[in-house]
C-alpha cells in the first residue's frame, strides 16, 4: 500500500490542510484530537461514521446536535423516520459497529436508500477493528459492507496496517499526516515487580492532583481501590456490564458514561480511544499494566497508550506507564502463528467442503466445524477473516513486549513518546501477592506463604517501601503478622503452619505476658527465693490465689509451668510429698 504525506503545523486543524477525507484511504492522522471526525461531520455529503464505543457517540452528539446517534435504545424505526424527514443539510449517522449491521443497513434497505452510492462510510479508530475483534466479534460486522461503498475511508492516529487483500485490490493508499513540530508526549516508564507499591507511592506524591488511571481490568481496579483505600475519592468508568458487577460488589462510584471526575479516576478499555475528555485542569495520566494479575492489561505503546493519553483535549500534566513483566507469558513468532493458522484453516476447509449425503452426516459436519477453534477466524461467508488473523498476531506481538523489562523498554524507544525509564524492585512482588490470593482456600499453605513473605520483608525493614508492605501484610493478615512478630518464623514452622496451634501459642503468650507483669514479679519474688524447697500444693495454692487477686483472666491449670515462668524449677520429695526446689530467678527486679 502506497503512502502519501501531508504536513500540518502546530495549531492547525486537519480541516486547514485537508478539505475532505478522500475515498479509499487509511488516514493516519498521527496526532489525536486534530479534528478528523469533525472534518467528516461537516463534509458536504451524506455520511455514516462508525465509532468503537457508545461513550464516543454520546460525546460527538453533545457537540454536534444534528447527528443521528445509533446505539442501544435507538430503533430501526427511528432511523427510518430520520431518513424520511426533512434535513437541514446532509444526513449524518454516527453508530457503533453493531448498530450499523443490525439497525442502519436494515433501515436503509427498507427505505430503498442507495446506501453504497449515496453515503460516505468512515471507520473511525480503525485499529480497534483489529485489536478488539478477538473478544468482540461483532466489531467486524461492518467490514464486509465497507468494501461495497463507493466512498469510504478508515482513520486513526494509530492505525494498524491491515492484511486483507481487498485494500490492495481496491487501490487503497495510506495518507499520513506529518506534524512539522515536536508532538511526542513526555512519558515516564516505570518497569517494576510490584505495580501496587509503585502506584501507591505515585498517588501519595500526587495526592492534591486529579489523576486518571487507564487499566483494562474491572476486578483489578476494585482490588486496587480496596488495597490502597481509595473508596470515597475514586470513580470507575467502564462498560455497562462492569458497572453492574462493581455495584454488586458494593462499589457505587461507577458509570458507563463520562461525568464529573473524582480525585482518582479509573478507565477501562471502553474509554481508551476516541472519547473526548474536556477538563479545565490538566490531569496526571497513569497507564497501568499488571500482566501477572490481569494479562488483558498489557497494551501496545504504539497504539493504546497513545490513544489513552490523547483522550484529554486540553492536555495533561504528566504521563506515566507503570508495568510489570513476566517470562511466563507464552508468545509465538509471526511465522509460527501463520503456520498454525494455515494448517488449522486447511483442515476446516476440507471438512466444510464435504458434501453430506444425509442428515446425520450434515449434523456431524456442523458439529465438527463448530468445535474447531479456527472457526472464529472464518467469516459468515466461509472465507478467511483477515482481521482475526491480524488480531492474533497483535496479541502475540504485545505479549512479547511484556516478557522482559528490556524488551518493553526497547519498544518504547520506537513509540511516539519522549521516554524516561525507571526500574524499581521490591522485596515483595506482584507474583507474591497473587500467590497469597491463590492459596487462601488452604490455610496451611497460606500461613507458610505469608510467613515466608514477612521473613523477606524483615531482611530490609529499614526501607520505607518494605515498612509499608509490612503494614499492608499486617492489615490483610493481622493474626499472621502478630504470630510472626511474637512467635517468629522458626516457631511457626515448628507448629506446622497449623492455624489452631499457632493461635493457641499466641494465647499462651498473652497469658504469659499478664502472668509476668511487674506486680506479679514483686509478689512472687517476695514469697519465694532461690534455694527454697516448698511443697507443690503450697506453691500452686499461692499462685492460684495471686492470679485471682490480680484479676488475671486465666482459665488454665495452675501447675509447674506457672511458677516456672519466674524460676528455674526442679521437682523433689519433701517427707513423702512432691516439692519444688527453686533455682535461678528468670527476672531481675
Amino acid at each position: 500500500m502506497m503512502t502519501k504525506e501531508l504536513k500540518i503545523n502546530k495549531g492547525q486543524w486537519l480541516s486547514d490542510v485537508l478539505p475532505m477525507i478522500p475515498s479509499n484511504v487509511i488516514l493516519n492522522k498521527t496526532i489525536t484530537g486534530c479534528g478528523a471526525t469533525t472534518l467528516e461531520i461537516n463534509a458536504p455529503r451524506n455520511s455514516i461514521i462508525i465509532e468503537p464505543n457508545v461513550p464516543v457517540i454520546i460525546g460527538k452528539k453533545a457537540r454536534h446536535p444534528f447527528l443521528m446517534p445509533v446505539y442501544e435504545g435507538t430503533t430501526k424505526e427511528d432511523l427510518k423516520a430520520y431518513l424520511a424527514g426533512e434535513q437541514d443539510g446532509y444526513h449524518k449517522i454516527i453508530t457503533t459497529p453493531e448498530g450499523f449491521d443490525k439497525k442502519v443497513l436494515p433501515a436503509m434497505y427498507e427505505t430503498s436508500t442507495p446506501v453504497y452510492e449515496d453515503y460516505f462510510l468512515l471507520f473511525d479508530e480503525c485499529e480497534k477493528a483489529i485489536q478488539d475483534v478477538g473478544y468482540r466479534g461483532d466489531i467486524y460486522l461492518p467490514v464486509e459492507d465497507f468494501f461495497k461503498f463507493k466512498g469510504k475511508a478508515m482513520v486513526s492516529a494509530t492505525p494498524i496496517p491491515p492484511s486483507d487483500p481487498r485494500f490492495e485490490e481496491q487501490g487503497f493508499e495510506t495518507l499520513k499526516i506529518v506534524p512539522t513540530y515536536v508532538y511526542q508526549q513526555p512519558l515516564i516508564l516505570c518497569i517494576t515487580n510490584n505495580t501496587v507499591a509503585v502506584l501507591r507511592k505515585l498517588l501519595a506524591k500526587l495526592q492534591n492532583e486529579t489523576v486518571c488511571i487507564f487499566l483494562n481490568s474491572t476486578d483489578t481496579s476494585l482490588n486496587l481501590i480496596q488495597t490502597l483505600k481509595l473508596q470515597g475519592r475514586s470513580k470507575v468508568f467502564c462498560s455497562e456490564k462492569s458497572v453492574r458487577k462493581l455495584k454488586r460488589a458494593n462499589f457505587p462510584d461507577v458509570s458507563d458514561t463520562l461525568g464529573e471526575l473524582a480525585a482518582i479516576n479509573i478507565f477501562t478499555s471502553r474509554f481508551y480511544s476516541a472519547v473526548d475528555i474536556d477538563l479545565d485542569i490538566k490531569p496526571h495520566v497513569i497507564v497501568l499494566s499488571d500482566v501477572i494479575r490481569a494479562p488483558y492489561s498489557m497494551i501496545d505503546p504504539h497504539t493504546e497508550v497513545v490513544q489513552a493519553i490523547g483522550r484529554f483535549r486540553n492536555g495533561i500534566a504528566k504521563a506515566y506507564h507503570i508495568a510489570n513483566t513476566s517470562t511466563n507469558l507464552q508468545c509465538m513468532t509471526q511465522t509460527a502463528l501463520t503456520h498454525k493458522l494455515e494448517n488449522e484453516e486447511s483442515i476446516y476447509m476440507q471438512v466444510a467442503g464435504i458434501t453430506p449425503t444425509n442428515k446425520i452426516q450434515e449434523e456431524t459436519q456442523q458439529q465438527a466445524l463448530a468445535g474447531m477453534e479456527i472457526k472464529r477466524f472464518i467469516t459468515r461467508e466461509g472465507k478467511r477473516n483477515y482481521f482475526m488473523w491480524d488480531n492474533a498476531w497483535e496479541d502475540e506481538k504485545v505479549k512479547g513486549y511484556y516478557r522482559l523489562p528490556e524488551t518493553l523498554e526497547t519498544i518504547y524507544r520506537t513509540a511516539p513518546f519522549q521516554v524516561a525509564t525507571y526500574h524499581l524492585k521490591y522485596p515483595i512482588t506482584d507474583e507474591d501477592r497473587l500467590r497469597r490470593e491463590s492459596v487462601r482456600l488452604n490455610s496451611k499453605d497460606l500461613w507458610r506463604e505469608v510467613t515466608k513473605q514477612l521473613a523477606e520483608l524483615k531482611k530490609c525493614e529499614s526501607t520505607d517501601e518494605a515498612s509499608y508492605l509490612m503494614e499492608e501484610l499486617g492489615e490483610e493478615f493481622a493474626v499472621m503478622a502478630k504470630a510472626f512478630v511474637l512467635l517468629g518464623e522458626e516457631r511457626i514452622a515448628q507448629l506446622d503452619y497449623n492455624r489452631k496451634r499457632i493461635e493457641a501459642a499466641l494465647g499462651n503468650l498473652e497469658e504469659n505476658r499478664l502472668l509476668t507483669s511487674e506486680k506479679m514479679k514483686i509478689a512472687v519474688y517476695k514469697r519465694f527465693h532461690t534455694g527454697d524447697i516448698v511443697e507443690v500444693a503450697e506453691v500452686n495454692a499461692f499462685m492460684r490465689q495471686l492470679i485471682t487477686d490480680q484479676g488475671i483472666p486465666f482459665d488454665g491449670r495452675v501447675d509447674k509451668k506457672v511458677i516456672g515462668l519466674f524460676f528455674e524449677i526442679e521437682e523433689c520429695k519433701m517427707k513423702g510429698n512432691r516439692g519444688f526446689r527453686f533455682g535461678k530467678q528468670k527476672y531481675e527486679l
